[in-house]
């Protein structure tokens, strides 16, 4: 029993670490080549990484959903979490791409105040460089 506990505690934080370096790095990555092609522009890091964080949390999300949901035990609300985790990586892709409606949809299907307000002012700094690329 205490090997299964372990399992439990240890798998879920492996799975996270790995996703939230993922992201970083991924992230890292593409804003040099943003940098690289567009020289004056504002750097995006931390919009790649909610972008990539989001996908790769939406798309594991949405497995988890549809597994709770073919094992019977998702008690309908499965179905909702896989409705919001494609709208979240849907949105999530929009802020990848640079686009402003991707800002718009994700800091609200964040559903967390804190990011909410200061995703509200990283986006509006980069507003106008939203359009232009």
């Amino acid at each position: 029993m205490n090997g299964l506990i372990a399992v439990s505690v240890v798998v879920p934080f492996v799975f996270l670490v790995l996703w939230f370096l993922a992201s970083l790095w991924l992230a890292h990555r593409k804003d040099a080549e943003l940098n690289q092609r567009l020289p004056d522009t504002l750097s995006y890091k931390w919009g790649y990484f909610l972008g990539y964080s989001g996908v790769i949390g939406a798309v594991g999300l949405a497995v988890s959903a549809v597994a709770v949901q073919l094992a019977g035990v998702g008690d309908g609300w499965s179905l909702v979490v896989l409705a919001w985790a494609v709208l979240f990586g849907v949105a999530s892709y929009g802020v990848l791409q640079r686009r402003r409606w991707g800002w718009l949809f994700h800091i609200p299907l964040s559903l967390n105040p804190g990011l909410w307000a200061f995703n509200s002012v990283y986006a509006s700094n980069r507003w106008r460089e939203l359009v232009r690329q």
